[in-house]
């Protein structure tokens, strides 16, 4: 399966990815747990798993995970990261899992990446009937008064030119795609505060990571991660505590035969 363009520039920012982008809370975890059913021991499918942002959260909580990550720099990092785990190369359309194999899929960060329908239906094939389902998480900069954190419009103001066509600016992205599959009940969402220590090279790293900014030829993605440094020295922003919300989607895998399995 062919990677959106997009998502082929986190290839060469494992690093940057792996230093600046926030993880996950246990409430985050505990929501999707709760959203879903699932005990300590259950197997957990991580598929678009980056770095292994969530993949160590849910180990932590007890659960048996394998992380799904096509991208091999990210993947390497990943088991740097989260020693033991498994960790295999494959695509959301075409995951590399037998059928009924997993109580729970978890997309963090990677859902809007994927072709929707075709990668619900892997979702649904490797699901075991009637047990668990689906949650896709998304971290989200929390709304504060422009007065509180002028900063962010104007790195914004940088960055937001460059995201058209981006699929995670879409109204669901790509949420759609649940909603319309018969394997799945209806999708619910649970809002989960939190804050995300950091500092300016972080923060740096970051915007580094963005896809958009990655995927910039080199110079000119220099000038601009410059251009936003600018902005963070200008504003003090040594260390500061980014106020941020995950959104937590989850659908129960409805336990009607034959829904999503391979004839």
């Amino acid at each position: 399966m062919e990677l959106h363009p997009l998502a082929r520039a986190f290839a060469d920012v494992a690093e940057d990815y792996e230093r600046g982008r926030p993880g996950y809370s246990v409430a985050a975890v505990a929501a999707l747990a709760g959203g879903l059913g699932l005990v300590p021991g259950a197997r957990v499918a991580d598929v678009g798993a980056g770095t292994g942002k969530l993949t160590r959260i849910l180990r932590q909580a007890g659960f048996d995970v394998v992380a799904v990550e096509p991208l091999a720099g990210l993947r390497a990092r990943l088991e740097a990261e989260v020693p033991g785990v498994e960790a295999v190369d494959g695509t959301a359309e075409a995951l590399p899992l037998a059928d009924g194999s997993v109580d729970a899929v978890a997309c963090a960060e990677a859902y809007h990446w994927f072709d929707g329908p075709r990668a619900v239906a892997e979702f649904a094939r490797v699901l075991r009937p009637g047990a668990g389902g689906l949650a896709l998480l998304w971290n989200v900069p929390r709304e504060v008064p422009p007065a509180l954190a002028p900063w962010q419009a104007e790195v914004a103001a940088l960055l937001d030119p460059l995201a058209a066509g981006h699929p995670g600016r879409t109204a669901d992205q790509g949420r759609g795609a649940v909603e319309a599959s018969p394997a799945f009940g209806p999708l619910a969402c649970t809002a989960i505060d939190h804050v995300h220590p950091t500092d300016r090279a972080r923060s740096l790293a970051h915007f580094a990571s963005i896809s958009y900014v990655a995927a910039l030829a080199p110079e000119a993605r220099r000038a601009l991660l410059e251009r936003v440094d600018d902005v963070l020295i200008r504003h003090k922003l040594d260390r500061f505590d980014a106020p941020l919300r995950t959104m937590v989607w989850t659908a129960r895998r409805l336990a009607a035969p034959g829904t999503g399995a391979r004839p």
